[in-house]
């Protein structure tokens, strides 16, 4: 699978270009992770982030991070600044012609959609700027608009705009290394894109489950830009390992061991000292799984057990949450457990579908229920007369429990998450087990 690299120029305390309370930085984050999104949902490639959050990273280390996962193609995106206007795209001085055929699938397709907009095409150009000289593969950098022009930043505030841009260069990409198109029952959920879910709408999501939990929400945010891997995934992950930090299982408070991390080499499950160690070794697991190869610079190994996943060879095999079942854990249905389960109850971009232009939803693992059987029903507002043989009340944690005790479910199934057809014969075949009943 053909690794791209897609670097959003500057960040934290790189601003880059200026205009006004505009800032470049912020542009091209939002650029990337559209390109990231589109190239994710339509082709069958690896793609990554020099950053996903707004943290400060110098030249040499996103040369060294595309260098390292052993990219085919850089791609550096920036807004322009100087008093021109329009679009212009970069290789190095003495780029090999590979790199120069890569530049002109991509700059062409892209000058074709500026110039649908009246937008001015300046030309393919070379320079000897540090992301394209260090960088062992073929890059190129684009500069998309002027900041300081008012026609160019009336387009980049134009979230519309943005979007077709990402898009345009996902497809100048795609077509310059003839990507294969995604197969079908993919993932849907990239790990490594930048996070739109309000760290407030997770902590409220917690509390509901467990009004005791800890609040950790904090850690994993800053973490997962550290780690480049979308925090509320590895959040998610930990409200199933932990049951909502209620525990419960062998694996014991005290050991703030939040991602189920296993036995190891003889070793029980592990222990780490603070919870904050505890979450960041959890990241350095996905880590592995997600990037492979070496940690970000300056941070220890906290847990031995992810060399286990590169001794696999699973180092940068997941690029979707979904990708996790069968790896972290033995069951295939683990990483669909994670966006099914938790994901979809906090996360707008994973949330099942109420009508049009609604997110994606994550593809399910059973045949899933027919368009136009009726989703759960909230609670009535007044009392209304129940049907004959109906309890007469609504109690859908109640009900839940009845099942539990009576053995057909075995789960803990929260009262307003989503049945597969699955578990509902699951439900039916037992009944029918034991009341003996044929057909």
């Amino acid at each position: 699978m053909p690794v791209i690299v897609i670097d959003p120029g500057h960040g934290g305390q790189e601003v880059g270009a200026v205009h006004g309370q505009h800032r470049e930085k912020v542009f091209n984050l939002i650029i990337a992770d559209k390109t990231a999104r589109f190239l994710n949902a339509n082709y069958d490639a690896a793609v990554h982030l020099t950053r996903i959050g707004d943290i400060t990273m110098g030249l040499n280390e996103r040369a060294i991070y595309a260098n390292q996962l052993q990219a085919r193609l850089f791609v550096s995106l920036h807004v322009n600044a100087g008093g021109g206007t329009g679009f212009e795209s970069y290789i190095y001085t003495h780029a090999g012609s590979t790199t120069q055929q890569y530049r002109e699938i991509i700059h062409d397709w892209l000058a074709g959609f500026y110039k649908e907009r009246g937008i001015v095409d300046r030309g393919k150009k070379k320079a000897n700027f540090a992301v394209l000289r260090k960088t062992a593969m073929s890059a190129v950098l684009l500069e998309n608009l002027f900041i300081d022009q008012e026609t160019d930043l009336s387009w980049l505030l134009n979230n519309d705009f943005l979007s077709a841009l990402g898009t345009a260069i996902g497809q100048g990409v795609a077509r310059a290394l003839q990507l294969d198109d995604k197969k079908p029952g993919g993932g849907s959920v990239p790990v490594r894109v930048p996070v739109t879910t309000q760290p407030d709408r997770a902590r409220q999501f917690l509390q509901a489950q467990n009004p005791a939990a800890p609040d950790f929400i904090n850690i994993y945010v800053e973490m997962g830009q550290l780690y480049r891997i979308r925090w509320d995934a590895v959040f998610a992950q930990s409200c199933k390992e932990t049951l909502y930090w209620k525990f419960g299982g062998s694996v014991k408070p005290e050991q703030n061991n939040f991602g189920g991390l296993g036995t190891f080499d003889g070793k029980q499950r592990a222990s780490f000292k603070t919870p904050r160690e505890g979450i960041e070794a959890q990241f350095q697991h996905w880590h592995a799984y997600c990037h492979g190869g070496e940690l970000p610079p300056g941070r220890p190994e906290l847990d031995p057990r992810r060399r286990a996943v590169l001794a696999a060879g699973w180092g940068g095999t997941v690029n979707f949450v979904e990708d996790l079942g069968g790896k972290w854990a033995p069951s295939p249905d683990y990483g669909v457990s994670i966006v099914r389960d938790f994901m979809a109850r906090f996360v707008d971009e994973v949330m099942p579908a109420t009508g049009p232009g609604s997110g994606p939803t994550p593809p399910p693992q059973e045949p899933a229920p027919s368009p136009q059987l009726p989703g759960p029903t909230p609670p009535p507002q007044e009392p209304v007369q129940p049907p004959p043989h109906s309890v007469p009340e609504w109690n859908p944690a109640a009900e839940i429990q009845r099942l539990r005790e009576a053995g057909l479910i075995v789960d803990d199934h929260p009262p307003d998450a989503n049945v597969t057809w699955g578990e509902f014969a699951t439900v039916i075949n037992r009944l029918r087990d034991k009341y003996n009943l044929k057909g």
